[in-house]
């Protein structure tokens, strides 16, 4: 069970299961479950370091944002399909208080919009998958990541030979 201020996901398996029955994107290999799996496990080492970042919120975003993409090229509106899942799941898989679901919603909504989070669990969800990019060959930018534990030499070069890029459309 997680259970956050916030949220509590009683049963995180049936939460997993029924975002994969509903995923348009979850055998992608730049963009599916294992990638989602990926930005779940970078939120970890960043959550220690982001004093007043919600951990199950950040377990939703991982979850959501790239849950809905069509394809793994140009797909501008895979981040609010994802949010509109969430929302649909909201109630049945989750609980979280109604005026609470507008921040993992405008996480995965925002996402790919190479902004720097508002809030401590925004910016862990959004340096969590921008550390991912180097599962396409790319250094992420320090400029676009939004916390100090993500900009850490360690965690920003996950795979040699990638190319600095200013983009964060992951």
């Amino acid at each position: 069970m997680v259970v956050s201020s916030r949220v509590s996901i009683p049963d995180a398996a049936r939460l997993v299961d029924a975002v994969l029955e509903r995923s348009t994107g979850k055998n992608s290999f730049i963009h599916g479950e294992s990638h989602w799996q990926r930005v779940a496990a970078a939120s970890l080492t960043l959550l220690p370091e982001t004093p007043g970042a919600d951990p199950a919120l950040v377990f939703l975003f991982a979850l959501f944002h790239d849950s809905m993409r069509l394809n793994d090229n140009y797909d501008p509106l895979h981040g609010p399909r994802g949010a509109a899942l969430a929302r649909e799941l909201h109630g049945e898989a989750f609980d979280l208080e109604d005026a609470e679901m507008s921040l993992p919603a405008f996480a995965c909504e925002e996402h790919t919009n190479g902004g720097i989070g508002p809030d401590p669990t925004v910016r862990v969800c959004w340096d969590a998958d921008r550390l991912n990019l180097w599962r396409v060959g790319i250094i992420p930018d320090p400029r676009f990541l939004s916390t100090e534990a993500a900009r850490s030499e360690e965690r920003m070069v996950e795979s040699p030979g990638g190319k600095s890029h200013d983009k964060c459309g992951s």
